[in-house]
């Protein structure tokens, strides 16, 4: 055999080795790729259920905290509407000798408060759940806007009524000799002609406002936002 011609052979020979060979490493490289991307795919989908399985128990974590809250302001706000009733005649200086004397309230109507405490472990979890995993749905969403607005702005309203609260009683103890008898449970008539005086019916006036009126109608529209997405998570746990 000539010597070109067997270097031609052994030399296609080495091609088709090296072709085959090519094409095995080229077939290991797609199978490694291939199962890299459904290890991937696996652990993204057992990701996106561990993700899935905490966000529905923050939520229901959410659910609980809306639901007592919104107890503790039924509570409030009807605590609020009977003082706003009790202080109307008064403040419309509609109301009698009579009804004063008979007014065991009047005084503790604007000389105490009651506040509402927010519980926010569940948008705790919620705002830190969704730092970390950057998933942000419309009703998360929803939840953490009601909180950023609700929050701080009944804290700056329930605030304002301690406030008009504390000033009450100072101005009562500084002001008044009728105090110490009152707060002991003690009649006194110059107790009596205070309740009938344009000084109390200012103040009354004034706790109406900031207690009565806004204070209440903010915790009322509380509420319904509340409810509102109370739904929207009972919804969701029944699909």
């Amino acid at each position: 055999m000539p010597l070109f011609t067997k270097s031609l052979k052994l030399s296609a020979f080495n091609n088709k080795r090296i072709g085959r060979y090519l094409l095995y490493a080229l077939g290991e490289i797609v199978l490694v790729v291939v199962g890299i991307l459904l290890a991937l795919n696996i652990n993204n989908a057992n990701e996106d259920r561990k993700n899935e399985k905490e966000f529905r128990l923050i939520l229901k974590t959410v659910a609980a905290d809306l639901a007592n809250d919104t107890l503790a302001v039924n509570q409030v706000v009807a605590n609020y509407k009977f003082r706003q009733e009790l202080l109307k005649p008064i403040i419309n200086g509609e109301a009698t000798e009579e009804e004063l004397r008979n007014c065991t309230y009047c005084g503790s109507a604007i000389s105490s408060y009651a506040p509402v405490f927010i519980n926010d472990k569940g948008y705790l979890q919620l705002k830190n759940f969704f730092e970390n995993t950057g998933d942000l749905d419309s009703l998360s969403t929803e939840i953490v806007q009601f909180y950023n607005y609700y929050t701080p702005t009944l804290q700056e309203l329930g605030d304002e009524v301690k406030r008009a609260t504390i000033e009450n009683v100072k101005d009562w103890r500084d002001n008044y000799p009728w105090f110490a008898n009152i707060i002991n449970n003690k009649p006194d008539p110059r107790y009596l002609e205070y309740l009938a005086s344009d000084k109390y019916r200012n103040r009354a006036s004034y706790f109406n406002i900031v207690a009565c009126l806004n204070y209440k109608t903010y915790l009322e529209e509380y509420k319904l936002d509340a409810t509102e997405i109370l739904e929207s998570i009972a919804a969701l746990e029944e699909d």
